[in-house]
């Protein structure tokens, strides 16, 4: 495939509008899956870059817009996870960076970044691969219909990449986010659900279990701030406690961010046996405020 310089790069949420095709799906490859293996990394997404080669994938962008045909605004293009794949072993261009679309465990190509953002972006990308990790951002498809399906993707500059990561986000789904883990935060009224924390304790000899939480949102039932609400801590879909509100009130506008999208919201978390019973601490992003 022959990849198309093109030297803009926008940051402005403008309309895409797709060409007209000669024939549906007319050259299109038969849709290609890879499977993550690598962790995926969320990049800063300050910026707007076209996605180029599209016309040999539109039965794969079909599959990831399920059909669908888009409007001709922003709000009216469908929202997807972009992952960005450096290819230096690509036989018709060292430099490439294909674009797949996030799609459970999987990822689906859907085109490439033009040769001349390629050779900028992938040596950052690179750096990226070899630390076991692959960047994701945030993209819309376009079109369908009468219209070729395109899409674009919003992502930083290939110089802001590694210096803007966000320092919120450790992993990223399509249906999900895993938080980063700089440290311990308390959670209370455990003593309330042993029953549910019981099936998460250490095992045999250990000190601790190692468990995945998540994270959502409860009304207060009593106290000072009752009728407000807290963040709630699930295991296993289960709920097992709460934050204060102090740490609601750091983390909340975090939850209620990826809430809003539809995303789960999950940490790193272990449990202890202690004389009160089964605790939980959760591994949290650092102070939002003080970064």
């Amino acid at each position: 495939m022959r990849l198309v310089v093109d030297p803009s790069f926008q940051t402005d949420h403008g309309n895409t509008e797709p060409a007209e095709p000669e024939d549906e799906y007319s050259g299109s490859q038969p849709p290609q899956f890879s499977e993550v293996r690598l962790r995926l990394v969320p990049l800063p997404d300050d910026g707007r870059l076209n996605v180029v080669g599209e016309s040999h994938y539109q039965e794969a962008l079909a599959v990831v817009a399920g059909g669908r045909t888009c409007g001709a605004t922003f709000d009216e293009h469908i929202p997807v996870v972009a992952v960005l794949v450096p290819e230096p072993e690509n036989p018709w261009d060292e430099n490439a960076v294909r674009v797949d679309v996030l799609m459970g465990n999987r990822s689906l190509k859907v085109g490439y970044l033009s040769a001349g953002w390629a050779e900028d972006y992938q040596p950052e990308l690179l750096e990226l691969r070899a630390e076991g990790a692959l960047g994701t951002c945030p993209a819309r498809v376009t079109g369908g219909g009468d219209k070729y399906y395109g899409i674009y993707l919003h992502v930083a500059r290939p110089e802001e990449l590694r210096s803007g990561g966000d320092p919120i986000v450790a992993e990223t789904t399509a249906t999900g986010v895993l938080l980063r883990n700089d440290w311990s935060c308390t959670v209370t009224k455990e003593e309330e659900h042993q029953d549910v924390l019981r099936a998460f304790a250490p095992k045999g000899k250990q000190e601790y279990r190692e468990v995945v939480a998540s994270l959502g949102f409860c009304t207060i039932r009593g106290g000072k701030y009752a009728g407000g609400r807290a963040i709630e801590v699930r295991l296993g879909g289960k709920r097992v406690g709460q934050l204060t509100h102090a740490m609601t009130t750091r983390y909340g506008e975090i939850v209620a961010r990826f809430a809003e999208k539809n995303l789960a919201v999950t940490c790193e978390a272990y449990t202890t046996r202690t004389a009160k019973g089964v605790e939980v601490e959760l591994r949290m992003p650092r102070d939002p405020k003080r970064f």
